[in-house]
């Protein structure tokens, strides 16, 4: 299943998309077609999305360092059914476009998926370039058993990059695809993206993990410890203010949260009553997780979070 690199980076989507894969892979629910990962490390959102499309073709899917042709292909970047879309990728002979996703390429993508295929198919769409005076980080796929020579950026999805014109000529693909078939777009928010295209997919938002471990906020998670009802939108509002002082989203926020909880978890194990209570409440900030990428207002899923955490439920 998922490797587990990706629980502390993205703890709410590692638990998500591993309970989801596990019904996918035993015929119990669908594989989203259409997905939208927000946030600001777009290179480690690739490479999680490359997870997922190794997991579905896997053939050993239990297996997170499985050598079957299918994941050697993916970590090679070579798999016939995952495909990377950006200016320079995915290309018709016909196009000679190098600084947007054209419409050329939606169209393509269009007649790609009328021919039949036996794996499950990935469209993974971010921005790039060339190699030339940039320099990424790629040790990060070596260590999951890909192949680090990366000659090109991995950069969020963007207006200038990604035309409504292009997303439009690409709106029939995404809302009715071909079974096992799953577009995947990179983005540092989905405002850069046209609002059909989003209303057509699922949300998340996968946080960079560069302050979690640090827990950089950890004053105000410990003000956790003492909630009570009188205190509990106040602690709602620090929680608000941290997104907005630090330009993040809240679910960012609750995702270091979640972090947190897990740490004094850890710490409590042999506290029956203080261990029950911090896994209940694990709960409560996940679910609230949830609401929050599936766009409920910041405000009112914050303070509803702070109440159920006082009464427990």
């Amino acid at each position: 299943m998922l490797n587990s690199f990706f629980k502390d980076k993205f703890p709410f989507c590692y638990d998500y998309f591993s309970t989801l894969l596990n019904l996918v892979k035993n015929n119990q629910r669908d594989f989203p077609q259409g997905i939208i990962f927000e946030g600001s490390d777009t290179k480690t959102q690739y490479l999680f999305t490359l997870e997922l499309a190794r997991i579905l073709n896997c053939d050993n899917y239990l297996n997170p360092n499985c050598d079957c042709i299918n994941c050697r292909w993916i970590k090679s970047y070579t798999h016939p059914g995952v495909n990377i879309v950006s200016q320079i990728h995915f290309k018709g002979e016909d196009d000679d476009t190098k600084t947007i996703i054209s419409v050329k390429q939606a169209l393509l993508i269009e007649n790609t998926l009328s021919l039949s295929s036996d794996y499950h198919r990935f469209f993974i769409f971010f921005s790039s370039k060339e190699k030339q005076n940039f320099n990424q980080d790629y040790s990060d796929f070596k260590t999951l058993g890909y192949d680090d020579n990366i000659s090109y950026a991995i950069e969020p999805l963007n207006n200038q990059t990604f035309h409504p014109t292009t997303l439009n000529a690409l709106l029939k693909s995404v809302e009715e695809p071909p079974k096992k078939t799953t577009f995947v777009f990179l983005t540092k928010s989905k405002e850069d993206i046209l609002s059909t295209i989003v209303s057509r997919c699922l949300v998340f938002k996968l946080a960079s993990n560069k302050n979690a471990s640090g827990f950089y906020n950890r004053g105000i998670f410990e003000d956790y410890l003492n909630l009570t009802f009188e205190n509990a939108f106040d602690f709602s509002q620090k929680l608000k203010d941290c997104a907005i002082n630090q330009q993040k989203d809240s679910s960012e926020i609750l995702d270091e949260f979640l972090l947190y909880l897990k740490e004094l978890l850890k710490n409590n194990i042999k506290n029956d009553d203080s261990y029950n209570k911090i896994l209940n409440d694990v709960k409560i900030v996940s679910y609230s997780i949830k609401q929050l990428n599936a766009n409920m207002s910041d405000k009112n899923t914050l303070d509803t979070m702070a109440l159920r955490l006082v009464r427990g439920y």
